[in-house]
């Protein structure tokens, strides 16, 4: 046994800390499978006695809807984690329509085609029979000030919750967004047109309404993002053991290195989703931030700035993350996959 598994062994025996509780998250995805950052934060999520998953919202985004319930339904049962509901939510953004852009780049979120198996078949696990908005909804109220919202893909499940309930907002904890590029930090530039971000070009209209809430909020852009490099040799250090999640990780990306060892991954949700298990392996700016949600060329581009301008009159101040521990993070993320694998929390 490798000294590093041996560590992550006696790591994994280390409970939480005497008198704390894990922070219970509803985890809103627009999930694929890894070396999808959607994915390895769900891994992350479920290797981590921080976190309690109370359930996870699916929502149209790099997939369909329907895939991404697909995926992450396999990825549960790969890892005996069946007991953690999975919710259908919105399966188109409110107003985006499908183009020949949106066609010829990259997400699927307007695709009518079926899911395809995952490795080895569809899961026998199902989703449950209601909907995620409304999941959404009643668990918040059911437990006011206590849920944290872990989304980290387009806003358009969480928006539509705003919009139903004018008392859930102040019921939110917090809510963690994997979204947007700030141009008046560094490494501010989008991912799918110049400057907008893919999860909030998907739904702009939803995007603006989450972060105008008045939900405190911690945004996990890009520019954080772009302080990560997932390796071949960050990989082969992830599957040292051999558990149900490392033998996961070398089938669905193993293959992939084999066909590109040098590729180098970025990790967008893997990041937010960090901050929520330790918030000082990130550096934050307070900023207002805003969404332009005009149908133009800045279609979708988040804006932020130290203070109001003209047309951001409603924005609201939050925290902006730009720069990231990435040796602790890679060290942390590469000791929970190697951990045996723990199964999910009791539901309450």
């Amino acid at each position: 046994m490798s000294a590093r598994l041996y560590l992550g062994l006696l790591l994994c025996l280390v409970p939480v800390a005497v008198g704390s509780q894990p922070t219970p998250i509803i985890f809103d995805t627009d999930f694929v499978l890894p070396p999808g950052d959607d994915g390895l934060a769900l891994l992350l999520a479920l290797q981590s006695p921080e976190i309690e998953i109370v359930g996870i919202t699916t929502v149209a985004g790099n997939e369909s809807m329907e895939r991404a319930t697909s995926d992450a339904l396999w990825v549960l049962e790969q890892t005996g984690n069946t007991d953690i509901p999975v919710y259908r939510g919105a399966n188109m953004p409110w107003m985006h329509e499908k183009s020949e852009f949106a066609v010829a780049n990259y997400g699927n979120w307007h695709s009518d085609d079926p899911p395809p198996p995952p490795p080895g078949g569809h899961a026998r696990l199902r989703p449950q029979d209601e909907g995620a908005v409304e999941f959404i909804l009643r668990t918040v109220a059911k437990r006011p000030g206590e849920i944290v919202l872990v989304a980290i893909g387009p806003m358009t499940n969480i928006a539509t919750a705003i919009r139903m309930d004018p008392h859930f907002a102040a019921n939110v904890k917090e809510l963690v967004i994997m979204g947007g590029a700030i141009a008046s930090l560094p490494d501010g530039a989008g991912n799918i047109t110049p400057n907008a971000e893919f999860n909030f070009w998907v739904d702009p209209e939803a995007a603006r309404v989450a972060l105008r809430s008045g939900i405190p909020i911690e945004l996990s852009p890009l520019n954080v993002s772009r302080k990560t490099a997932l390796t071949r040799e960050w990989y082969e250090k992830m599957v040292e053991g051999d558990t149900a999640i490392t033998r996961l990780l070398r089938t669905t990306i193993g293959a992939r290195f084999e066909r590109e060892p040098d590729r180098v991954w970025l990790m967008y949700d893997q990041v937010a989703m960090a901050s929520v298990i330790d918030r000082s392996l990130v550096s934050a700016q307070e900023l207002y931030v805003d969404v332009d949600a005009n149908h133009g060329i800045s279609y979708g581009t988040s804006v932020g700035g130290e203070t109001l301008w003209p047309g951001a009159e409603g924005a609201q101040k939050m925290r902006v993350q730009h720069d990231l521990d990435w040796q602790r993070f890679i060290e942390l993320f590469v000791e929970r996959m190697n951990q045996p694998v723990r199964s999910s929390a009791p539901r309450r």
